[in-house]
This record gives structure tokens, sequence and C-alpha cells, in this order.
């Protein structure tokens, strides 16, 4: 009776689906969860997390899908897994809250090898590492290449940043250099600078394929900078601004504009350089690009201090740009083309993911 047990032991075993054998090594390449983060993970219907005592679950969710996002041979599976991780991560930035858990729900079709599938997961699993994020479950099915990441956050209440914050005089800052995604991926795309290979290509190509969500320096600039509201730049600056003002009159309150610096928007490097180099317009790479996952944040006159500025400069090596302001005046989206004053009302399009 033991051998026909055993034999019938092995036989289970041996008959899990594909989904069974790759849950299993997910376990394995995860490992046990942290008792004190996750009550119930990986393995049941669903995992079971509560928050911390004073805080807020923040949620989000993101889709990357090959096709829509990103063509066939442009990125390697590990690229693809960090970046859906990013994509989706970044939203909780713009919270100022903090991530948690993740959520992944994969589509993949059974064209696809058992190496590929492992590259793809090593990539979501080491994004969430990246981020002090750990995976809490999701689903594996047949499909279409495409990566679902839902992400839980959590955040004091009195910390979290939202879109409706705008006030008259706050000034609009950027972290790195926005547009820059935007041209990476026009060159995968269109090869718009040829053969050549320059560090700044590089670091165009870079800023697409290798997105970073802000999450610590979100935390930074809450704790110094009190932002009034941000905003993640996936869907283009003039899209997000127009998110921003819409959020904000919502709210009420007495009708507001915003005007941007089209010099300040100019001096972002290396965006100008690239930008002359194939006769585009830097301001309109700005506006209609996508993809960026950079911080736009309306700061209180007079945080940006010159003190601060440097300390955040120290600590993570990435510009902050101030390139706009919040008026009363001039309600509405306008561009500031000279030192003179003159403004330009904005109209146009922001990216589209699909």
């Amino acid at each position: 009776m033991a051998e026909k047990k055993n034999r019938k032991t092995k036989k289970l075993a041996g008959d899990k689906s594909i989904e069974g054998r790759r849950i299993d090594w997910i376990n394995k390449l995860l490992g046990p969860p942290p008792a004190n983060r996750l009550s119930l993970g990986i393995g049941d219907d669903a995992a079971v997390w509560k928050p911390r005592r004073g805080y807020r679950a923040v949620l989000t969710v993101d889709s990357q899908s090959e096709g829509t996002h990103f063509l066939p041979g442009w990125l390697s599976p590990e690229e693809i897994g960090r970046r859906a991780v990013s994509s989706s991560i970044s939203d909780l930035a713009a919270m100022n809250a903090r991530p948690a858990l993740v959520l992944v729900s994969l589509l993949l079709e059974s064209e696809r090898t058992e190496n590929y599938f492992r590259k793809l997961y090593r990539g979501i699993a080491a994004a969430c590492e990246d981020y002090g994020a750990l995976i809490a479950g999701g689903n594996i099915s047949r499909g279409p290449l495409s990566i679902t990441i839902t992400c839980i956050g959590e955040a004091r209440e009195s910390d979290i940043t939202s879109r409706d914050g705008l006030r008259a005089g706050d000034e609009l800052w950027v972290t790195g250099t926005p547009g820059l995604a935007n041209l990476g991926l026009l060159h995968l795309r269109d090869r718009i600078f040829g053969n050549s290979s320059s560090p700044e290509i590089r670091q165009a190509v870079a800023a697409f394929k290798n997105p970073r969500a802000r999450i610590v320096e979100a935390a930074a600039l809450g704790r110094t900078w009190l932002p009034h509201a941000a905003i993640d730049l996936s869907d283009g600056l003039y899209k997000d601004l127009l998110h921003l003002l819409n959020s904000s009159s919502n709210q009420g309150r007495p009708e507001i504009g915003i005007v941007l610096e089209k010099q300040a928007i100019e001096t972002l490097e290396p965006l100008g350089k690239l930008c002359s180099k194939v006769n585009r317009s830097p301001c309109q790479t700005v506006l209609e690009g996508g993809e960026d996952y950079e911080l736009l944040l309306a700061i209180p006159p007079g945080r940006a201090t010159t003190t601060r500025r440097k300390a955040f400069d120290r600590k993570f090596d990435l510009p902050m740009t101030r390139i706009g302001t919040v008026t009363s005046d001039q309600p509405g989206l306008w561009l500031k083309i000279d030192s003179s004053g003159s403004l330009k009302q904005l109209t146009g399009n922001g990216f589209e993911h699909f």
C-alpha cells in the first residue's frame, strides 16, 4: 500500500500544469514573506495585509502590453518586467506613498519559452525588491504578452499629495529630464539619430527602457518642499498639466492658469542638445512626450530655496528645474516665449499609449 501511495504522490506532482509549475518556481524565487508585513501571501486565493497603524492604503494599477507600449525586440524580458513595475509604482510616488505590495497579472503566449518567462519574472521581482515592495500574488494566463501590475502602498493621510491642490503663486518644478524618454522611443521606433550612439542618445534610450519611479525623492520633497499638488509625467506635460488644472478647478476655488517658461524647458539637458540634432523643438517634445515617469510638483513660493535645492542635488544627483508658475491672471495653459513676457496659449495633444 505504501508503494502505491508513493506512486500516486509522484504522479500528482508530475501532473502539475504549466501555471502550477511556474507558481512553484515563483515561490522558490521569492521565498517566504516577512511575517510582520504579510499575513497570507502567494498560494492562497487572496493575500491578507493591513497597513501600519495611522496609515492609509493607496492603490493603483497599470498595464504594459507588447505592440502598444513597446514593440518586439525593443526590450529584453528583464527590462519589460522592470519597466512594468516602475510605471505602476510611479503613481504611488506622485501621491507620496510608500509601495508595500504588488500583484502581478501576466499574459504570455504559449510559444514563449520557460527561460523567457523566468527572465521576465526575475525583472519584475528585482524591481519590486529595489522599491521595497513584496509580491503578494497575481495570475498567470495565456495570451498576447501583457503585464498588469497592481500596487498597494501606504501613507499617512497628512502626507498624501493629490492632483487637486494647485494654488495661485505656486511654482511648477520637475524632476529629471521630461521628454527624454520620448526621444528614446522615437529612436527605437524610427532611428531618428541614425546609427549614432553617443552617451546622450544612450541616455535617452535608457530613459524609455528603464524609467525610475521617484519614490524616495517624493518622500524627501514631501518633507521639506511641501508640494500642494503632484503628478507623474506619463501622458506628456501638456496632458498632465491639464489633469492638474481640471482636478483643481473641480474644488470650487477661483479659476487659475499655468504659465510655462520656454527658456527653462530649453535648458533641460541633454534634451536640448538631442533635439538640435534632429531639428525638433524641446518644448514640443516635452509637451507631447510621454512615459517619463518624472514628477511634476506645485511648490509653494519660497520653499524651493537654494539650500534645499543643493541638499536635494547632493542626496539624489537628480536635477530639479522650475518650469512655470500657477497664476490667477491667465486661466488656461500658456507658454512665455521670450524675456518680454509674451504669452502663447497652448493647445494640442499629449502622449497616446494606444
